[in-house]
């Protein structure tokens, strides 16, 4: 527990708001630690089954990762099984990406865990008022999109 905070930084939107970005970060990584999992995965598995098959440098543009973090999970996807490489139909000499039907189940399983974080980091809340969090977090995404 935390002792008593100074008000000049605690009523800080910042201050606040990396907070609660804090826990929102632990609850999903023990979420995905539990199914063996990390976050990447996630991301990955959810832009291939969004856009369909893939060049590495474009999961990475659609997913924010950096090119070495989606090499990695590439290969660890690929050794589970959850994705493939095709040669590309636009150039034989390059390789797409693809989801597979395992890569499907595993991507709803990690949606489910969101689902579980979500809920548990969204409790305190009552409908309305998550409904007009998710409205300020959209508009603030948006303002500070980093692309």
């Amino acid at each position: 527990m935390v002792d008593e905070l100074a008000p000049r930084f605690a009523q800080r939107a910042t201050w606040k708001l990396s907070t609660v970005a804090q826990r929102s970060h632990q609850l999903l990584a023990a979420a995905f630690a539990e199914r063996g999992r990390r976050g990447y995965d996630f991301r990955v598995l959810a832009a291939l089954d969004h856009f369909g098959e893939l060049h590495q440098a474009a999961i990475g543009r659609h997913t924010g990762l950096d090119p070495s973090d989606v090499t990695q999970t590439v290969r660890d996807l690929e050794a589970a099984g959850e994705l493939t490489r095709l040669p590309s139909s636009e150039d034989r000499r390059r390789m797409v990406i693809a989801i597979t039907p395992a890569g499907k189940r595993t991507l709803s399983r990690l949606e489910s865990a969101i689902d579980t974080a979500e809920a548990a980091l969204l409790a305190p809340l009552s409908d309305a008022q998550r409904e007009r969090l998710l409205e300020g977090l959209e508009v603030l995404a948006q303002a500070h999109d980093r692309r």
